[in-house]
């Protein structure tokens, strides 16, 4: 992990709050993906504020995007919020679409045509 990385919550109600603090690398994935675990056994919905990350590695995003469909297809509640909000919302975007990549009879397709339009 990278050595200035670290991640605050913060309960409001039902919901938590997590704010990612310094620099995001794979290892930072995998810790963010691990916390994110834990916070949707007790939770409604978890807020990520990404607002006070400094250097995102591209490693670190591809390891959140091949590890983030699990969460999808659950359907836990998450938001990223902040001005780089758009990258990891980017990522589970993609992680949807490759999730719901199908394979039946041979032939690789899309399940929803309609994710393909954006």
């Amino acid at each position: 992990m990278a050595p200035n990385f670290s991640i605050e919550s913060k309960r409001h109600g039902k919901d938590i709050h997590l704010r990612l603090i310094g620099d995001f690398d794979g290892a930072s994935a995998l810790e963010l993906i691990f916390f994110m675990n834990r916070c949707f056994s007790n939770n409604e919905k978890v807020f990520i504020n990404t607002d006070f990350l400094c250097l995102i590695e591209p490693f670190g995003i591809n390891v959140f995007r091949y590890n983030i469909s699990p969460f999808i297809s659950s359907g836990n509640r998450f938001e990223f919020t902040g001005e780089i909000a758009s990258v990891f919302q980017e990522c589970c975007w993609q992680s949807q679409v490759y999730s719901d990549f199908d394979t039946r009879n041979g032939n690789p397709s899309f399940k929803d045509n309609s994710l393909l339009i954006h």
